[in-house]
């Protein structure tokens, strides 16, 4: 079965990062039990580590998802199949995308109950104020995005270097280049997910953000149905 292909291809990449999500928010509490540090950087903490967590497993689920099968002479044999080349773009990316938010779920779960247990209330600390859904919702949609970004380079650069790079490149380069043009010119471009479209609600412009990040799969679906085997 191809899922499970696919998912012997990205186990071993996930695990790693399973482990990492669950345990470092317990193990940074106990290094810091009697210095008060979780009670005034916890949810500092607690973000910071979510978001960077969730960014590393983007991109690098984007890349090896996609380079196991789609590689130059693997893809040449992949289109040979009786599948549509379309199932096996939207399969591996399900499955990078169901590890990505297995990932966000334990690393949320892991450090509530951590800051639970060391403080009443788990998402307020008394130098950073408290922590919203929003918080964790930006970071998350970011990432998304970020995935369906890095896989569809690969898959179109038939690459994982390549695709990560480009992925890179675009992800780090467009925050810079949106300050450049809000200085330069004034103007606030929405080039990063997390920032509204304009005057539009905040939950309408991240329900944009996702599309615009699936019509990345997409796009990258109707190239590869029309390329040369």
């Amino acid at each position: 079965m191809y899922f499970w292909k696919c998912w012997r291809d990205t186990r071993s990449f996930f695990i790693v990062f399973l482990i990492i999500a669950a345990i470092v928010m317990p193990v940074a509490a106990v290094v810091c039990v009697g210095t008060h540090l979780v009670e005034d950087f916890g949810t500092s903490a607690f973000s910071t580590t979510f978001g960077l967590i969730l960014t590393a497993v983007a991109l690098g689920l984007g890349a090896i998802g996609a380079i196991h099968e789609f590689a130059e002479k693997t893809a040449h044999f992949l289109f040979t199949k009786p599948r549509s080349r379309a199932y096996f773009i939207w399969v591996g990316w399900a499955v990078g995308f169901a590890e990505l938010l297995a990932v966000a779920t334990v690393n949320f779960l892991a450090g509530w109950a951590t800051l639970s247990h060391y403080s009443k209330n788990p998402f307020h600390s008394t130098l950073n104020g408290s922590m919203t859904a929003e918080n964790f919702l930006d970071a998350l949609i970011f990432c998304i995005w970020a995935y369906c970004l890095t896989y569809s380079l690969t898959v179109l650069l038939r690459s994982g270097l390549k695709g990560l790079g480009a992925s890179m490149a675009i992800v780090f380069g467009l925050p810079y280049f949106a300050a450049a043009v809000r200085w330069r010119w004034h103007i606030d471009l929405p080039l990063v997910p997390g920032l509204p479209f304009g005057t539009l609600p905040l939950a309408i412009s991240n329900i944009i953000w996702v599309l615009i990040a699936m019509l990345f799969v997409l796009a990258t679906q109707l190239v590869v149905e029309r390329a040369e085997i």
